[in-house]
């Protein structure tokens, strides 16, 4: 069951920049990295939530016997230490909201988020997600500032005038096919569109995911009732995500063959692709899309010894086809 949001305070700077007086989610506890997940039903009153989850923490046999004798622990801490070595570290991981100081991190995600070939404003993007409080969550280690993965979803509409927005739109725009076009400009100008960002390290534990996405849909919800003004109200009410996810495809089958037809037939089987999704939800996420291209993302020099066909897939998909499909992402993850 994936970490629930709280009733929380106030969405941080939101209890100061908005008069709303509506409570709305500001951190939470998403839950240590180890691989299996469980509630925790502490009843602690000084707990943070009888809803938090942690993941539990494989103790060794060592560890077993350490427990048996404290007192000969405490003589023998070399003995202690050596038996907690290779032991997995449980880290405790919260959902917060965005503030200045993930700025740094932030854009480091999207330094690979964006093709470096391409002049894109990634200052001014980082600058516009850190400020966006009340829709956004950020995957962090409580007490510091360091993102580990994070998600929001920014208005092409609000966000239209300034120029990280206008790069991505025609970045993605020329390199939509011709087939697709009409239907993908006729969208973007004629829905309220949000750019979804969903990035995150790729040994954040994959149980976090569904918890990551869905508190992105409850931030929308919680700013469609409670923002400050009827303008940014409507805003949040997307009816469509923008979706840029990174793949890579490699090759399936094998080269071979005999004769000259027969080679041209195996070098084309051995040419179909298997597309592996960077963020492996994005391959759910696709089926449900309703305008889909791909094209191979751009190589830096520093790349150009990368052998690996890396590639950008853009998604349109319905902001309630995208709830829908985390009851499936769940489902493959508890299987």
């Amino acid at each position: 069951m994936p970490p629930q949001k709280r009733g929380r305070a106030q969405k941080s700077r939101a209890a100061d920049d908005h008069s709303s007086g509506s409570d709305a989610p500001a951190e939470q506890r998403a839950g240590g990295a180890e691989v299996e997940m469980m509630e925790d039903d502490s009843s602690d009153d000084d707990s943070d939530s009888d809803d938090d989850l942690t993941f539990a923490e494989k103790a060794s046999d060592e560890d077993d016997d350490d427990e048996d004798d404290e007192d000969e622990d405490m003589e023998d801490a070399d003995t202690k230490t050596s038996a907690k070595e290779g032991r997995n570290v449980n880290v405790e991981f919260v959902f917060s909201d965005p503030r200045e100081s993930h700025f740094h991190s932030v854009k480091q995600f999207l330094i690979a988020y964006l093709p470096p070939t391409q002049p894109f404003n990634v200052s001014g993007l980082a600058d516009a997600i850190v400020n966006q409080v009340t829709t956004g969550t950020m995957v962090c280690v409580e007490g510091e500032d360091d993102v580990y993965g994070f998600i929001t979803a920014l208005s092409l509409k609000c966000h239209q005038t300034e120029n990280y927005m206008q790069q991505i739109l025609q970045y993605v725009t020329k390199k939509c096919p011709g087939d697709d076009l009409q239907r993908f400009q006729t969208i973007l100008n004629s829905k309220s569109v949000g750019l979804l960002v969903n990035e995150r390290m790729v040994n954040l534990p994959y149980q976090l995911v569904p918890a990551i996405h869905s508190a992105l849909h409850e931030d929308i919800e919680w700013a469609i009732e409670n923002e400050e003004t009827a303008e940014l109200r409507e805003s949040f009410k997307f009816d469509y995500f923008l979706i840029l996810s990174s793949c890579s495809m490699e090759k399936s089958g094998s080269a071979g063959g005999s004769g000259k037809g027969k080679g041209k037939k195996a070098k084309t089987q051995y040419e179909q692709t298997a597309k592996f999704f960077h963020n492996f939800e994005d391959e759910f996420l696709e089926q449900e899309a309703e305008v889909v291209f791909v094209f191979e993302t751009p190589k830096s020099d520093r790349d150009a010894v990368d052998q690996t066909n890396k590639t950008t897939v853009v998604m349109l998909i319905e902001r309630s086809k995208h709830k829908a499909a985390l009851t499936s992402i769940s489902s493959m993850i508890n299987a």
